[in-house]
């Protein structure tokens, strides 16, 4: 791989460039508005009540019309309590007893939906209003599919956008460019059951989730915008940079996909340039070692 990448890069936002490929938009979305299986969004959320009202928003504006809402309140201090938000589609606030990461706030969401179809939204940021009918009309064209996921906007704080996420279908890729984002997907419930998000991965948890679902499962890209990431830099928000933590799970990633990593020179290169640094970083000279081969 070279160095301009042909996918818009997740983690390297200063120096990356934005895909400029043409995509289609909401407008032309097809609308199911009256029929199609039942599609539960599940938000976790915590302490963010505007933010979380702004992603309620964006789904009671769906074309789809066959959603619920299941949001999950991560024990919050106190407790959010349904009145406290407005919805015109079927919406339930369940509490976890304690806080959890987000993994398992996603698992705890899901377990509480009776849906055939999943799809997740973080609390502080949104889906464009083709995403569920895009998605479920794949499903009804192609009854195999078992997700389907659209491109995604990244948005800066004063609402410019700072570069598309989008990619095809091709694990390698998708590792080394990581441009799935999961507001942008939607997969049959009974696929999430099988997978569910690592409840150890404490970050890079979607990029695990999905690479563990692009290797065991079939999908569809549907090359239109159907989410939005607001990358605003709180000091609430999940993404901020933490090194114990990218620690711990680049090196989950560099184990539980290390037939996929080792077997292309440039994801190995990668992946094992970062955790080289970081084992270094953490006096893991074992690790440094072992990727110190890796990279030669």
């Amino acid at each position: 791989m070279g160095d301009t990448p042909p996918y818009a890069a997740l983690d390297t936002l200063p120096s990356a460039k934005p895909h400029t490929s043409p995509q289609s938009t909401c407008d032309s979305a097809p609308e199911m508005q009256n029929s199609g299986p039942l599609v539960s969004v599940v938000i976790p959320t915590r302490h963010r009540l505007d933010l979380l009202q702004r992603a309620i928003n964006s789904v009671n504006n769906q074309h789809y019309a066959n959603i619920d809402i299941i949001v999950v309140d991560n024990a919050s201090d106190a407790p959010l309590c349904r009145t406290q938000l407005s919805s015109q589609r079927p919406l339930k606030v369940v509490r976890t007893e304690t806080m959890k990461l987000l993994p398992s706030t996603r698992n705890f969401g899901a377990a509480h939906s009776k849906a055939p179809f999943i799809s997740f939204l973080d609390d502080d940021d949104e889906i464009l209003p083709c995403k569920l009918s895009s998605h479920m009309q794949a499903f009804s064209v192609d009854p195999s599919l078992d997700y389907v996921y659209g491109d995604t906007r990244q948005v800066s704080t004063n609402g410019d956008t700072i570069m598309m996420s989008s990619g095809p279908i091709d694990l390698v890729h998708f590792l080394h460019w990581r441009y799935i984002h999961t507001n942008a997907l939607t997969l049959r419930r009974s696929v999430f059951d099988a997978l569910q998000y690592s409840a150890d991965m404490s970050t890079y948890e979607d990029i695990e989730f999905t690479a563990r679902l692009m290797r065991a499962y079939k999908g569809h890209h549907i090359k239109q915008v159907h989410a939005v990431w607001n990358r605003d830099n709180r000091p609430d928000q999940m993404t901020r940079r933490n090194y114990r933590r990218a620690y711990e799970n680049w090196g989950r990633l560099c184990d539980r996909f290390d037939d996929i990593i080792s077997a292309d020179k440039g994801l190995r290169r990668f992946y094992h340039r970062k955790m080289l640094a970081l084992s270094v970083m953490f006096g893991d000279l074992r690790q440094a070692m072992i990727s110190m081969r890796k990279i030669i």
